[in-house]
């Protein structure tokens, strides 16, 4: 989907899927959270997100994200979990990501400097270029739009 530079395919180390369920759900949860707060429609989209992707048991959601929210709380940094994204993801893997991490950004309709300053860093750490963020951002806005549409048809 996205021109990752430099990203040597080969070298992706194979980790067990459930390390992979943490470490997705974890980045969705710092987007949530990079306003300060994490609001009831971002953890409702984010068990959405993980239920789509993972094809999770309710149950199963609900404890990738507190299991993910207590990893949030212990979490000084997040350049160890991006270097975890980029160790163990493939690049479409990653741009799948980064769609949704834009999708949790947006879902309250108000992007606030501390989410973009972390959509902006993610790019660079994720060898992205800011094209590559605006075309992610931009595909959110139509399956957004597309969810809309299909709502209002009902």
């Amino acid at each position: 989907m996205f021109n990752l530079f430099g990203k040597n395919h080969n070298s992706l180390k194979e980790i067990p899927q459930e390390e992979k369920k943490v470490i997705f759900a974890s980045i969705l949860i710092e987007c949530a959270k990079e306003d300060g707060k994490i609001s009831d429609i971002e953890k409702e989209k984010i068990k959405d997100i993980l239920n789509k992707k993972f094809k999770l048991q309710y149950e199963e959601i609900i404890k990738l994200m507190e299991y993910g929210i207590e990893l949030s709380e212990t979490r000084v940094e997040l350049f160890s979990l991006i270097r975890d994204i980029k160790n163990n993801f493939s690049p479409e893997e990653i741009s799948n990501l980064f769609v949704s991490m834009w999708e949790i950004v947006l879902i309250d309709g108000v992007i606030d400097d501390f989410e973009a300053a972390l959509m902006r860093k993610s790019v660079g750490l994720f060898n992205l270029t800011d094209f590559d963020s605006a075309e992610a951002k931009k595909l959110h806005k139509i399956i957004l739009k597309r969810q809309n549409s299909f709502f209002v048809f009902r």
